[in-house]
């Protein structure tokens, strides 16, 4: 079991489901599963490798917590890189600072971003989720 804050793109690459435990992300722990698939009527929670695609063309590696429900607030894609998470969906609107921290760390700007192509590479009773994230579906963003 480790923080979800210290996961990394290895740990994604090699378990493809995680057990998610916490109710936020500054305290929640996951733990590794052997799961292929996820079902709908799962009672745990559990989030899911899931490739990204900025507009510029970069790739990236992150998790998803595939359910019926297809919203942001659902779904709470999260890229993952070394040095940290770069979320999609907040509690509470982030700051312009918060963005751009998060923006700088994909090493581009604000339009080479948005929109940002996501697909959740673990089945959800037999299908796989894709989204479109558009900097307008930020939460309150700044």
């Amino acid at each position: 079991m480790k923080r979800l804050t210290d996961l990394t793109p290895a740990d994604l690459e090699h378990v493809a489901v995680w057990l998610h435990d916490g109710a936020s992300d500054d305290v929640a722990r996951v733990r590794a599963t052997e799961r292929k698939e996820i079902r709908g009527s799962d009672s745990d929670t559990f989030i899911a490798r899931t490739q990204f695609v900025l507009a510029n063309g970069a790739q990236f590696i992150g998790f998803c917590s595939p359910s019926s429900g297809e919203t942001l607030d659902v779904l709470q894609p999260v890229i993952v890189i070394p040095d940290g998470l770069v979320y999609f969906y907040f509690e509470e609107p982030p700051s312009h600072e918060t963005l751009e921290r998060q923006w700088n760390r994909l090493g581009a700007g604000h339009e080479q971003i948005f929109p940002v192509h996501f697909r959740c590479l673990v089945p959800l009773d037999g299908n796989y989720i894709t989204g479109i994230i558009d900097s307008e579906d930020l939460t309150g963003a700044a």
